[in-house]
């Protein structure tokens, strides 16, 4: 009884695809399947092209953000070596101001030690 049960539920099963099948090949080669297969290779190719604008829109953006650090990036370091150029530069005034301090210092001794030595050899 199995057996029957089993060769009537796979004729059943044989024919409810044999019908979609039918059914499906009659869709796909209707006129209206026709429209309903341009239509969506239609809506394929336009989301297709959204899809491609979003992405280079996107990349534009990021190119442009990339492109604005770097400038930033290149002021910033312009600055820094303005700012330490001027630094040096003071730092060698300041350097030279104190050499020529020294100078003038040791001169002074040398002229007190020369007259000094004088009033000695004077006396």
């Amino acid at each position: 009884m199995s057996n029957d049960n089993e060769s009537n539920n796979s004729g059943w099963i044989f024919l409810a695809g044999l019908a979609t099948g039918a059914a499906v090949g009659y869709l796909i080669n209707s006129d209206k399947g026709r429209q309903v297969r341009t239509e969506a290779a239609t809506k394929v190719v336009e989301y297709g092209g959204q899809a491609k604008d979003y992405a280079q829109e996107k990349v534009a953006t990021a190119a442009s953000t990339v492109s604005s650090i770097i400038e930033k990036g290149k002021t910033y370091a312009a600055e820094v070596a303005a700012k330490l150029q001027e630094h040096i530069k003071s730092g060698s005034e300041e350097a030279q101001g104190a050499v020529e301090d020294a100078e003038t210092a040791f001169q002074r001794g040398a002229t007190k030690a020369k007259n000094h030595l004088r009033e000695i050899s004077a006396s």
